[in-house]
């Protein structure tokens, strides 16, 4: 990477969170800017993925957590009962003309 492909990012720290950083590079056989770069590195990785816990993963264990009401009862079967009893037979299509072979 040359230099006008790289940024500087600076930060501060307090007294003990320098000691701690600076104590946790030493351990694991790393520069400060070394550690510091792997650091943000991985702090962006993990902001970047989706979390678990968001109410738009959790929502199907929600409700199935809930008693439904008998108003809400339904036919509905297995997936694999309905697969079972489809046999591609029972529609028809045909295909639209490629518009792009008009001319």
């Amino acid at each position: 990477m040359s230099s006008n492909d790289t940024k500087h990012v600076q930060t501060e720290l307090s007294e003990d969170e320098y000691e701690r950083f600076r104590e946790f590079a030493r351990e694991h056989g790393l520069s400060l800017k070394e550690a510091g770069h792997e650091a943000l590195i991985e702090w962006v990785e993990r902001q970047q993925r989706a979390d678990p816990n968001d109410p738009a993963f959790t929502v199907l264990d929600d409700l199935e957590d809930e008693s439904l009401p008998a108003s809400a009862e339904t036919d509905a079967r297995e997936e694999a009962d309905l697969v079972d009893e489809w046999h591609g037979s029972d529609e028809s299509f045909t295909l639209a003309d490629d518009p792009s072979a008009q001319s």
